[in-house]
């Protein structure tokens, strides 16, 4: 099953994708080059018993042919996707983003625990030869991932956005309180490549456990909040910010007080069915959403309210796990065809979402 692309232009990417044996499951990655039609030569990664959580589940490539297929373990190659080797890196890997030939990784220093833990420090990494070596770089003080182990906390969350190769948003998920209390979401900003943070934090306006945060090319920031998941949904809430983050209005919340009641005032915008996944933002107005168990949403208000994007996308029984957009024409999104038993499936759009084009992927 196809579960994670990385591309760097609407025709050439990479698929990775999962096999599940009897016992041993395994991930391949193979290229495309005609926007997912088809992916070629899939090359063995990594395995791991099926008993066991994954070993890695994201993807990512740099302009010179090195991968990085990571969280919570790293497997790097150095050969547009042809052989693999393991990393050995000291944390979880959360984040793992490519610039050029400048590469930031963020990761989790959390102890090997199978239960809910104590904070653990982050720490950022950067490598400009494709992972061979990396420097480590300062982050602030009381960056920490809060709530939980690493291989869960990554879901939903924001860790990294970079803007360019040496400006970007470093985040984590929102430290717990008092069931009812509104969380903040913990952001940082650098412009002179992580020598220096300042404080961004987001105000989710809700009882929060996770934010994800998107970067429009138009200079606004959109932010997405989410409760605790459960029984197939979060309530979420949205915010937006024109200034680089450091004021923050809330487009529409749902406050849920320590009676677990919705208020009356609660607009339940974003739809509470679904899981929070992650979200791209077009301008300050538009925006879309993906997640476990959510079709495609769309959001032509910066997140005031929000629509199911028609024809449906994901569906409420596998959903959607990507949405990556190239410029304010050109997107894609991978999920699961409800309309074809669920197969994965990638639509891409020309037109900044007015029409999308579904295709199921095949492996040559």
């Amino acid at each position: 099953m196809l579960t994670a692309v990385a591309f760097s232009n609407p025709k050439q990417g990479y698929g990775l994708y999962t096999r599940q044996g009897p016992v041993k499951c395994e991930d391949l990655v193979g290229a495309t080059s005609d926007g997912g039609a088809t992916f070629h030569h899939l090359v063995s990664a990594t395995s791991w018993s099926c008993g066991e959580n994954a070993s890695a589940r994201s993807l990512a490539f740099d302009d010179h042919g090195d991968g990085f297929l990571y969280g919570p373990d790293l497997f790097i190659s150095h050969d547009d996707g042809a052989e693999w080797s393991a990393s050995q890196q000291p944390g979880a890997v959360l984040a793992v983003q490519a610039l050029g030939d400048s590469v930031w990784m963020v990761e989790a220093e959390c102890p090997q625990t199978t239960g809910p833990q104590e904070p653990c420090p982050l720490r950022l990494l950067e490598s400009n030869n494709g992972g061979r070596t990396w420097a480590t770089s300062p982050v602030p003080a009381n960056a920490t991932l809060n709530n939980g182990l690493a291989s869960e906390s990554a879901l939903g969350q924001t860790w990294l956005v970079r803007i360019s190769k040496s400006s970007a948003y470093l985040g984590t998920n929102p430290a717990g309180n008092q069931y009812g209390s509104e969380d903040n979401a913990p952001l940082w900003f650098t412009s002179d490549g992580g020598r220096s943070w300042s404080n961004r934090q987001l105000p989710c306006a809700m009882d929060a456990s996770s934010a994800v945060v998107s970067a429009a090319p138009d200079g606004a920031l959109l932010a997405v909040c989410a409760s605790q998941p459960g029984a197939g949904s979060q309530l979420k809430s949205t915010l937006r910010s024109t200034d680089g983050g450091s004021t923050w209005t809330v487009q529409s919340t749902c406050v849920i007080p320590s009676s677990g009641v919705p208020v009356p005032s609660c607009t339940m915008e974003p739809p509470t069915g679904g899981y929070l996944g992650g979200i791209d933002a077009l301008s300050a107005d538009t925006l879309f959403l993906v997640g476990d168990r959510s079709s495609l949403l769309v959001s032509h208000n910066g997140g005031v309210t929000w629509q199911p994007v028609q024809p449906l996308m994901g569906d409420s029984s596998d959903g959607t796990n990507q949405v990556i957009f190239f410029n304010n024409s050109d997107g894609l999104v991978l999920g699961y065809n409800g309309y074809n038993n669920d197969v994965a499936t990638l639509w891409s759009t020309r037109d900044g979402g007015t029409k999308w084009n579904a295709v199921v992927p095949r492996v040559a």
